[in-house]
């Protein structure tokens, strides 16, 4: 590590935990199980979350090139570059985070850490970089961290830094974006709709689209390719081409890929709406660029430089999030001369086989789009509409397509969670994932699509039943909408009642075993399976009522300063833990110190009465010597 410049004191206080994980782990690769392993709020996941090596997923990065990574964090990116081959210089401001980004990319040939703010760079960097990565940084330009030169002298400084044919890679938040017109709390501030309402002077601060573009292009980066990352740039599991609005089935497409457009999972809003529905309207309003939540700019001075950083025939890369890194899939949907197209690659090349115990993952490499609404989609219309006809008839059309792949067995030679002893009809191994949300309604009837788990000898189709419904009532309870049967319904219950209208009885006995099939699926499939399981046990008995928004809207910003004193409130055993041994501490203190007064007067004592012999001897030596001298 290399100081440029004095050290900036910004932090987010995981910095001394990540150092020592850093330090402990063997694969600090982005993605790694290890890493994954210690996420246990948002700092943790900010920086170890395997969603963050998505946000790059669109950006071609060679072993020829030179990066800078600019504000690089805990060096996230660095690494996924340095990972690609490329020679990379990662500038941080802050000395600890400077450290981590050092001990993450330990042992790499290549990387270099500069300490200090970035006009500290030096003149013999200037011009020599072919990608300048600026994630998360051009917020902060008009503030203490980022030197309040404002956000024209901070994009100058990195221009300065771009090779003759090389690009500046952005991602921000959009002040505008879906998210904090819901009432979502601003990123930064914490607030809701003070992006909306404007920023105040030395705040961070992001811009609209229509505004970034010109700040860009003013800075001399004219040319720009525009990307959108969902939910946002930080855990992204979706970046979207711009190219995807403009489709004739670009609703539908980008409603499928995206799912729902904001998390919660971080954050604690208030849902108002539907984000889900709200995100439709906008897109169907052609709008959909304007409210992402986020935006990832490629942008340069040449056009051919900005088009070969990103494959112009992909619209769209995704990625499933929360998974081990054995069951890692990245896919994109390409629109090729043959017409769109999937492309799937599993990202883990050293795993051992296709099956880890009874459970397998087959990777498809190429296969066609299939086009058209899938089942859930149309269901969440349905029961948007409070159409409980229309909901059951979609689920009898999706039970009939089940049933006609179904085979009677008489025997399980070798059974498993999802393929008990007793099944009596099971469905092809690849249809453990048969839920409504993969088949798509076509012409020719409903197509199932992306069979990628496998279950070893076939599937329960009475479990594989259970599991759709759970997936759709779930997708409909999360979507805020008003189904047509009463709030305090369960989701058991509600699954219960659907299975019956579609002619499988559902009772608690196989509920409970279709919970105990899944569990054992999570657990082998996810990182962190605790959450997962927890969220399984406790959505049974959730109802509507559980998940209904609050028609406060205007009061959103008090209903967020409930929730700081609420978690202000939850801080309070702690703080008083801390008091009470302060103030036993305190007590020690006072006793010693009563202690040591006692022994201040005893010694004081003690010296008046050596002073009071003292003055006596002094006297006689006096008599004496007097005596002597007559």
């Amino acid at each position: 590590m290399i100081s440029i410049g004095e050290s900036l004191p910004y932090t987010d206080g995981a910095e001394a935990e990540l150092l020592a994980l850093f330090r402990a782990v063997e694969d600090r690769r982005v993605g790694s199980d290890e890493l994954a392993a210690a996420i246990r709020d948002w700092p943790t996941a900010y920086h170890l979350a395997p969603e963050r090596a998505v946000l790059l997923a669109p950006v071609i990065i060679s072993p020829d090139d030179h990066v800078l990574d600019v504000g690089a964090g805990s060096g996230v990116n660095t690494r996924i570059c340095a990972d690609r081959g490329a020679a990379v210089t990662a500038v941080e401001g802050s000395a600890a985070r400077a450290e981590l980004i050092a001990q993450r990319c330990a042992g790499l040939e290549g990387v270099d850490v500069l300490c200090g703010p970035l006009d500290g760079l030096g003149a013999d960097r200037s011009g020599v970089y072919d990608v300048v990565l600026l994630v998360g940084v051009l917020e902060y330009a008009g503030t203490s961290h980022g030197g309040r030169g404002g956000p024209a002298a901070f994009l100058s400084l990195v221009v300065d830094a771009v090779a003759p044919g090389g690009v500046v890679v952005l991602a921000i938040e959009n002040r505008l974006g879906l998210k904090y017109l819901l009432g979502f709390p601003e990123d930064h501030l914490g607030l809701p709709w003070v992006g909306w309402e404007g920023y105040g002077d030395g705040e961070p601060t992001t811009w609209s689209r229509r505004e970034l573009a010109q700040m860009l292009a003013d800075s001399g980066l004219t040319v720009q390719k525009w990307l959108y990352p969902f939910p946002d740039y930080k855990l992204p599991t979706a970046v979207l081409a711009e190219e995807i609005y403009d489709r004739a089935d670009g609703v539908e497409m980008v409603d499928q890929i995206v799912g729902h457009p904001t998390s919660t999972e971080y954050a604690r809003p208030v849902l108002v709406a539907d984000d889900r529905a709200a995100h439709r309207t906008l897109l169907t309003a052609g709008l959909g660029p304007d409210i992402a939540n986020s935006f990832l700019v490629v942008a340069g001075r040449d056009a051919d430089a900005v088009a070969k950083r990103v494959d112009q025939q992909v619209l769209a890369w995704r990625a499933a999030p929360d998974r081990r890194h054995r069951w890692r899939q990245q896919a994109v949907v390409a629109n090729l001369d043959q017409g769109l197209t999937v492309r799937r690659r599993l990202v883990a090349e050293d795993r051992a086989g296709d099956f880890e115990g009874w459970l397998g993952q087959v990777e498809v490499a190429e296969e066609a789009y299939v086009s058209g609404r899938n089942l859930e989609q149309c269901l969440l219309d349905r029961a948007r509409d409070g159409d409980a006809d229309g909901i059951v008839e979609l689920l009898r059309e999706w039970r009939a397509a089940l049933a006609a792949h179904e085979s009677p067995i008489d025997s399980v030679s070798a059974p498993h969670p999802y393929l008990p002893a007793d099944a009596v009809q099971a469905l092809p191994p690849d249809w453990l994932d048969a839920g409504p949300d993969n088949f798509v309604v076509t012409d020719d009837g409903l197509k199932f699509v992306d069979r990628e788990w496998v279950a070893a000898g076939g599937v329960d189709a009475r479990l594989a039943v259970v599991r759709g419904l759970w997936k759709a009532v779930s997708a409909m309870l999360s979507a805020r909408c008003h189904l047509p049967w009463p709030v305090t319904w369960s989701n058991d219950r509600l699954v219960a009642h659907l299975g019956g209208q579609i002619g499988q009885d559902i009772d608690d006995a196989l509920l409970e075993r279709w919970r105990q099939a899944e569990e054992d699926l999570i657990r082998r499939i996810y990182r962190q399976p605790a959450v997962r399981l927890a969220e399984l046990h406790d959505a049974g008995s959730r109802s509507r009522m559980d998940l209904l928004g609050s028609p406060l809207a205007p009061y959103r910003r008090m209903e967020h300063l409930v929730h700081r004193q609420q978690d202000l409130i939850a801080e309070l055993p702690q703080m008083a833990a801390n008091l009470e041994q302060t103030q036993a501490r305190l007590a020690q203190v006072e006793a010693e110190l009563a202690q040591n007064q006692q022994e201040l007067v005893m010694t004081r004592a003690r010296l008046a009465r050596v002073a009071w012999r003292e003055r006596i001897h002094n006297k006689i030596g006096g008599l004496i010597r007097r005596s002597y001298r007559r």
